[in-house]
């Protein structure tokens, strides 16, 4: 797993191909989450606890999501697959 400080990190992993992100909560537990492009910049990000769907600007991804609350404490993840 490797930490995601901030947008433009977040930005890069997309582009790399990743797409599945984890959000870790208080007490062990962790919120799924689906990112990809949306148009206009933004990101289109699924929520798998209950299927909704947010398209956010970088900006509001900072500031209006649990996403921002995490990059700024190290809990926002993603999943390197084939790395040793």
């Amino acid at each position: 797993m490797k930490k995601i400080k901030n947008t433009a990190e977040l930005r890069r992993a997309i582009a790399e191909g990743h797409h599945d992100f984890r959000v870790w909560l208080d007490g062990c537990l962790i919120s799924r989450k689906t990112i990809t492009p949306a148009a206009r910049g933004r990101f289109k990000i699924v929520n798998h606890i209950d299927e909704s769907v947010q398209r956010l600007t970088a900006r509001q991804l900072r500031t209006h999501s649990i996403i921002g609350d995490a990059m700024r404490a190290g809990a926002f993840m993603v999943e390197e697959t084939g790395q040793d």
